[in-house]
Formats: structure tokens, C-alpha cells, sequence
């Protein structure tokens, strides 16, 4: 049995659909803005990337005190690259209600291994965490990083 619906209700319908997906659109960009830049690491011995890559975000090491290569990568073509500008934060979604990006992947250079992820921000915007994690949430790790302000690059930033 087909039920007749009012051509008026399918438009009012539609313009509420799209009014929804545009207001979700714009809190994923105005997302991906807050969290986009650079970030210290805890120890602020490197400086990683935040960009909105389509509709998710990504992070890219940037800079580190020292130049270190991926020796613990699993892959064995990969163990002599270095680790500047290669992407450990990828595969994020955005939850507006949570104002968090979930369901990503973070790849730990120190190990070789990778990992869940999610990222939230501190309410000033300048604490950023993120959240790894093995199946669960409860069995993982915080790391924190610092926004960096453009007066505290190092001189050798930028420096490849």
C-alpha cells in the first residue's frame, strides 16, 4: 500500500533535511578551523600539523629537536624515512554534539604501532587531546599538546 504525502510536507520536509545537513556542514568546518594549526608535543621536542583534509582532519609532523628516522616501522621500506611530515593523525569524523573528532587512527613512531584515536579540545582552544586507544577508549592514553604561537617556532622550523 502507497501512502500519499503532501507535496507541500515533502517540501517542508526537504528544506528541514537540508537546513540540518548545511548546520552540520558548517559546525565540521567551523571544527576543522579550531582544530586546524600547529601543536607542541608534551614534551615540546616536536611540532605537529592539524588540516582539514575534505571532510575530516589530518596531523603531520612538522618539526622535531632532532632529526630521527621511523626505525620501529613495521614496514621494512619505511624504517630509514624520516619522521618529518609524515601523517600519524588520519581516518577522523566529526561528532558535533561531542565537538570531537572520533574514529580516527594515530601511528605511534616510538613503537611502529597504530592505534584508535579520537581528539577533543580544551574550551580556551589551546590544550588539544587526543586519545589512543586499543578497541576501547578505557584501555588507552591522553597526550596533550600545546598550541604553538608564532613567537615560540624555533629558528630552525620550516628548516627541512
Amino acid at each position: 500500500m502507497t501512502r500519499y504525502i503532501d507535496p507541500m510536507k515533502q517540501r517542508f520536509l526537504f528544506i528541514v533535511l537540508l537546513a540540518l545537513g548545511s548546520a552540520s556542514a558548517a559546525a565540521q568546518s567551523d571544527a576543522q578551523a579550531d582544530y586546524h594549526g600547529l601543536w607542541w608535543n608534551e614534551d615540546r621536542t616536536g611540532i605537529v600539523e592539524l588540516i582539514a583534509v575534505g571532510d575530516g582532519i589530518e596531523g603531520v609532523t612538522r618539526w622535531g629537536d632532532k632529526p630521527d628516522t621511523d626505525r620501529h616501522n613495521p614496514d621494512p621500506t619505511l624504517k630509514g624515512r624520516s619522521l618529518r611530515n609524515i601523517k600519524f593523525l588520519w581516518g577522523f569524523t566529526y561528532e558535533a554534539k561531542k565537538n570531537r573528532w572520533s574514529n580516527g587512527k594515530v601511528y605511534d613512531p616510538k613503537n611502529g604501532k597504530t592505534y584508535d584515536a579520537k581528539l577533543s579540545l580544551a574550551k580556551d582552544g589551546k590544550i588539544l587531546k587526543m586519545r589512543g586507544f586499543i578497541g576501547i577508549s578505557l584501555f588507552g592514553r591522553t597526550a596533550k599538546f600545546e598550541r604553538v604561537s608564532p613567537e615560540e617556532l624555533p629558528a630552525s622550523f620550516g628548516v627541512q
